[in-house]
């Protein structure tokens, strides 16, 4: 990591720990990361089957000549037998994470969720929460009593601002949270694999600026998801440019290669997880380029062993719990509330402000006690020498005294020499 990436990270250094988990129709994937200052790690990856009973065909399939009592019984049985299977693949992952310290995000699959951009007057820009509030009923077939919603910024297109909606029905999360209550566990957040997938590839590509797209999945199902990461100075202004799900049945087909050369036109960087390369091969003779995306994660958080294509929409739903998350949606958001997540100061970052701010003080306060420490200092040793300065002023007067005393003699010899030899010439 360079100079400018650790400062554009530091503030989000801090010491977490936090729990995904992926809802799939018959498998359910929990991990869990770790959080040291900067550096994230996967401590836990578990998978559950989530039984479906044999008569789920017939009961999806009941038609009107079934009374209608007899269907809901039937339905109503149906969802008793996946409360429980999801009731005990929970209870087997109690051992694997602390459900009272560690932070809990679920993943759900797109397909049970709505996700659609739709376009507003600039004018709502500045109030958008509320304008979303006041049309939601307007925008989508339910009443607002009847589903959980939430949105993300997609920025100015025309004339217009762009929003990404997502919202659910509380029926689909209530089997959900109901049997996550029983158990003492409340989830801070529940998102769609758009910006989960999303958020994994913003953590593990970190510093990738442009537009990208992520294609892949598994459970017969593909998943298409565009992200642009712009920098504008030293933070990060990510945005997602599209989100489609298809069945795998109907990939190739022409929408499927209608989608793919939709994505290549506003993302020509392509990533793959899951089942990407037979999509790819299903729509061409050549496989297309792209980065493994699964390889990714494995070198961004320093696993032994792999991870199952599965693991990836969990490991995006875990980044929020660890602040690594750069598009935050959250069908739990209770109405109103400010949208600030990722952007708040944690109670490590409080103590690094504070820590900061005492060293600052402390700091523009040493300077004078410095200078008077130094002047002492200086003074100590002058002091100290003054006595060997004396001694050595008096060596060197006895040293000119006995010099001058050296020459005079020396001239009186070479006088008294040049008067013998005047006596003894022969006059």
């Amino acid at each position: 990591m360079n100079s400018s990436s650790l400062i554009r990270n530091l503030p989000r250094a801090d010491f977490l720990r936090s729990v995904g988990i992926y809802i799939m129709r018959d498998h359910l994937v929990l991990v869990r990361l770790r959080k040291k200052f900067l550096n994230v790690s996967l401590l836990e990856q578990e998978m559950r089957e989530l039984p479906i009973g044999e008569n789920r065909q017939a009961i999806s399939e009941l038609t009107g000549w079934i009374a209608e009592d007899v269907r809901e019984i039937a339905l109503k049985a149906e969802h008793d037998s996946r409360e429980r299977a999801l009731r005990q693949a929970i209870l087997s992952l109690l051992p694997h994470f602390n459900a009272g310290r560690d932070s809990l995000y679920i993943c759900l699959p797109q397909e049970q969720a709505i996700v659609q951009p739709i376009f507003l007057p600039r004018a709502a820009e500045a109030n958008l929460a509320q304008v979303l509030e006041y049309e939601i009923e307007r925008l989508l077939p339910f009443s607002r009593e009847e589903i959980f919603y939430d949105y993300l910024p997609m920025g100015k297109r025309g004339d217009k601002i762009g929003v990404y909606l997502f919202a659910i029905s509380k029926k689909s999360l209530a089997g959900v949270l109901d049997v996550l209550g029983s158990l003492g566990i409340e989830p801070s957040g529940v998102e769609t694999t758009a910006t989960a997938l999303a958020n994994y590839l913003l953590f593990c590509k970190g510093d990738f600026a442009g537009p990208a797209a992520i294609v892949g999945g598994h459970d017969q199902s593909c998943e298409m998801v565009g992200v642009q990461s712009n920098f504008t100075g030293w933070s990060q202004t990510p945005e997602l440019l599209f989100s489609y799900r298809l069945p795998e049945s109907e990939w190739s087909e022409g929408i499927g290669k209608e989608l793919l050369g939709e994505c290549l036109r506003q993302s020509p960087k392509l990533y793959g997880w899951g089942n990407a390369e037979r999509l790819f091969r299903s729509l061409n003779d050549e496989a297309l380029e792209y980065e493994d995306l699964t390889a990714l994660g494995v070198q961004k958080l320093g696993t032994d062993g792999p991870l199952s294509p599965a693991m990836l929409p969990a490991v995006g739903a875990a980044l929020r719990g660890v602040r690594e998350a750069a598009l935050v949606t959250n069908f739990l958001r209770p109405a109103g509330t400010e949208r600030v997540a990722g952007k708040t100061f944690s109670l490590l970052d409080s103590a690094k402000i504070g820590l900061l701010a005492v060293a600052l003080i402390v700091w523009a306060a040493s300077y004078p006690i410095k200078d008077e420490l130094r002047l002492r200092q200086l003074q100590q040793e002058n002091h100290k020498l003054e006595s060997s300065v004396e001694v050595l002023r008096r060596e060197d007067a006895e040293l000119q005294t006995v010099r001058k005393e050296a020459r005079f003699f020396l001239l009186e010899k070479k006088g008294l020499k040049l008067s013998f030899d005047l006596l003894e010439w022969d006059w």
